[in-house]
């Protein structure tokens, strides 16, 4: 039997973007570390790749079969913690975190990155809680881990500055803390003396780049991050740097130096995702939308092959404003929706409805079991539009050549919306330089994804539409639109071995959707549930 060359395998999957290898790859590494007696040697490099494509829910699965042999070594219990909190679950992590810090047997610098890890968890804590005192616990729990780190280990900056970022917070929040601490200035003037005093690296100026923000040195902090950017990091630490930047510094691309900063991080994280850039609903809230005469940065923040327009970008935001991620009633994303004018689909359909698949409502979800969370509008957490489903309007299964597609009735719309508008015909062959672009909730994150690179219009027929468009699971129920931010399809799932369509003979790697001209044809020989 031939050995596999698993590394090989991950990091071949990993830079050609091929998430659906990936996966599978991930589901049978874990099989095979559950089928060995000891840990392979080659666990810490697979992960450490996952980690580095930003390819969490994966790493998770991998972590989670090595973490059952007794003998597992610290670094991947740490990348499984470091999985988990950037999933969204940093109490669990903090519970990995806190066993690897009482571990007594472990080095010293498994003992400090640990000590990190509860700082991050604990910071992760406070922006999340909402109760004012259970806030402040949090956030005095995380300053503390971090600040007693750097007191006695100066040289370990990640720390310090981080302290720094949290000060910086507690300032700007006017929060009150029982113990007085240094000030977010003078520990970053701190931190900024130690690090050019050091070689320069990425951490170096990672560290130099965030002290600048707290010292209002704006345009320092941007030569730092193109510093920081010209060492080459990996995609995990860019993407935690995007995410301090827009969660713990509350930056944004309107105004300076978030529209430099964000903008070039956006960018360069391109490069790990294969085009999919997530979109903060800062970026989409309404009085953006309406006028902005600087125009600034935008253009930066897409990131496509070719120049696309300030306007054009516009349009796919207010698109993006649509898309309503599909959850249960605890709030974990199962899906995608949308919201279209219910008389342009048919006649006998309220004025408004949501489209989604019909493997994601009803069926992982019931309707009356469905939430319907719109996350492109404004930042303010008692705006975010949330809603129940009404009734379903329509449905077909997949089965037997069935659309896969659920109309439903919201018991309410967020406000200033507008729905998805319904392209008049799908694009004229040949299909050359044609695009297809995708607003969905991949892996249920709460924040819109864009599909904006590798995202060729291969070929449609009546019923289907195939493109490269990136999606995942959680992706299900995505719209999908022309160059002009018109819909054409409901993206439904895809594969490496998709049939050509048109009687091509064949297959290729693609994406599909049902043209929502066929969804039309439905209606008029299966019409809607009367109200």
């Amino acid at each position: 039997m031939t050995r596999r060359n698993w590394v090989k395998e991950f990091r071949a999957a990993t830079a050609t973007f091929d998430w659906t290898v990936v996966d599978e790859l991930a589901r049978s590494y874990a099989d095979h570390l559950y089928a060995v007696p000891s840990l392979p040697d080659n666990v810490g490099v697979v992960l450490q790749t996952l980690r580095e494509a930003l390819r969490y829910a994966e790493l998770e699965i991998v972590a989670d079969a090595a973490l059952a042999h007794s003998l597992c070594l610290p670094a991947v219990r740490r990348q499984y913690a470091q999985a988990l909190v950037d999933r969204g679950k940093p109490a669990a992590a903090l519970r990995l975190y806190r066993e690897l810090a009482d571990d007594e047997a472990l080095s010293l610098f498994d003992h400090l990155e640990a000590q990190g890890g509860i700082g991050r968890c604990y910071k992760e804590l406070f922006l999340a809680c909402t109760e004012p005192e259970r806030s402040r616990q949090f956030f005095s729990r995380s300053l503390d881990a971090y600040l007693t780190t750097f007191w006695k280990f100066p040289d370990r900056v990640w720390h310090g500055i981080n302290a720094v970022a949290m000060l910086a917070r507690a300032e700007r929040d006017g929060l009150a803390l029982t113990v007085q601490p240094p000030a977010a200035a003078d520990l970053a003037a701190a931190v900024l003396q130690i690090v050019d005093e050091a070689p320069r690296d990425t951490w170096t100026e990672l560290s130099a780049c965030e002290a600048a923000l707290a010292l209002g040195r704006d345009e320092d902090a941007v030569e730092r991050l193109e510093a920081f950017l010209a060492t080459k990091p990996d995609g995990f630490t860019v993407a935690s740097f995007h995410r301090q930047l827009l969660t713990v510094w509350e930056l944004d691309t309107f105004s300076s130096p978030g529209t430099e900063l964000l903008a070039l991080l956006r960018a360069a994280l391109l490069e790990f995702t294969g085009g999919q850039v997530t979109v903060g609903s800062a970026d989409v809230r309404a009085s953006r939308l309406d006028d902005d005469p600087r125009g600034v940065g935008l253009e930066h923040i897409l990131g496509t092959e070719r120049f696309q327009s300030l306007e054009w970008y516009r349009r796919g935001l207010v698109r993006c404003r649509a898309v309503t991620s599909i959850q249960n009633l605890s709030g974990v994303g199962i899906g995608t929706g949308f919201l279209v004018a219910g008389r342009d689909l048919h006649r006998d359909l309220p004025p408004l409805v949501v489209l989604t698949n019909h493997h994601v409502v009803p069926g992982t979800l019931e309707p009356e079991d469905t939430l319907l969370a719109f996350h492109g509008l404004d930042d303010d957490p008692g705006r975010q539009a949330r809603f129940r489903v009404r009734r379903e309007c329509w449905s077909q299964p997949a089965e037997r050549g069935g659309l896969d597609t659920t109309i439903l009735e919201p018991d309410g719309q967020p406000e200033g919306v507008v729905p998805t508008p319904l392209a008049a015909k799908l694009p004229r062959k040949p299909l050359k330089d044609r695009r297809a672009y995708l607003i969905g909730h991949p892996r249920g994150l709460s924040q819109p994804q864009f599909s904006l690179q590798d995202n060729i219009l291969l070929d449609y027929d009546r019923q289907w539409v195939h493109y490269r468009s990136p999606t995942e699971p959680g992706s299900s129920g995505s719209p999908v639109f022309n160059d002009d931010w018109q819909l054409i399809g409901l993206h439904h799932g895809g594969g490496h071995e998709l049939k050509q369509l048109n009687h091509r003979g064949g297959i290729y790697a693609a994406n599909e959707g049902v043209t929502i001209e066929c969804i039309r044809r439905w209606l008029k020989t299966v019409p809607p549930l009367p109200r």
